[in-house]
Parts: C-alpha cells; structure tokens; sequence
C-alpha cells in the first residue's frame, strides 16, 4: 500500500511542476515518548488530570456526601422510589453503591477529624490517675 502510494506522489509531483519528496522509515530506532504502541495504563488521561473547584482539599462541597444525603432522605422519604431506583442493580452494583456510601462515610469522618486537629485536638478533662498500682496483686478470678 505505502509503496503505491508513493508512487501517486512520484506521479503528481511530476505533472504539478512541484518537486515532492516522501520517504518511508521505520521508527523502530528511534526514542519517542509518544508512541501510542508504549500506552502505560497508568499514565493519566486528559479527563483524569482535568480538575474542578470540586477536587480542591479545602472545598466545603462533598459530592459524596451530597450523594449520601440524598440517597438516605429517598429511602426514608419515598421508599417506593428508592426501590425504582435501587432494585435493577445487579449484585456488582448493589457493592459499588454500598461502597460508595461507605467511601461517604468515611469522608466526612476524616473532615471531621480534621476540624477537631485544626482546633488544637480533643480536650480530656482531667482524670485521676491511681499514684499506685501493683500488677502482682491476686485477683479472685485466677484461682
């Protein structure tokens, strides 16, 4: 194919007036990084490394708690519609939502730790402490 090809060019080039050169190389040899042959699966695509006000660490809008919320509120709220909703998922997908409201969960635990270490951490009130403890002591169970 490349070679009839080249000659159409061979052909035109000589009825234009235009000399036309065109070579075919192997780029075997040589060292490029983007070769589409190389795709590393875990370099990020364009969409992945695209980010939104969304992705910021301090944004005050969690998408998956919002998620949460409104899931939970349907199920309490119109539970007829949470089933429409909820009950073609397959097995797989039934886990993915779980762990979706997991994920949720444990986000805004993490927020929430993360206020309380921003404001210098719990406050314990003070406890008393025994001065005095003997580990050696008898116990009534161990007899």
């Amino acid at each position: 194919y490349l070679e009839s090809l080249q000659e159409k060019v061979n052909k035109a080039s000589a009825n234009s007036g235009f000399k036309i050169n065109a070579s075919i190389e192997d780029e075997e040899d040589e060292d490029d990084d983007d070769d589409d042959d190389e795709y590393d699966a875990c370099e990020e695509t364009s969409l992945e490394a695209y980010t939104t006000p969304l992705d910021d660490e301090d944004c005050p809008v969690d998408e998956y708690n919002i998620f949460r919320e409104v899931m939970g509120t349907i199920q309490t709220g119109n539970p007829a519609w949470y089933q429409q909703l909820t009950g073609h998922l397959s097995e797989n997908q039934g886990k993915a939502l779980t762990e979706v409201i997991t994920l949720a969960n444990q986000r805004q635990a993490a927020k929430q730790s993360k206020a309380i270490e921003q404001q210098g951490g719990y406050q314990f009130s003070q406890a008393n402490v025994p001065g005095a403890f003997s580990f050696g002591a008898p116990t009534a169970f161990g007899k």
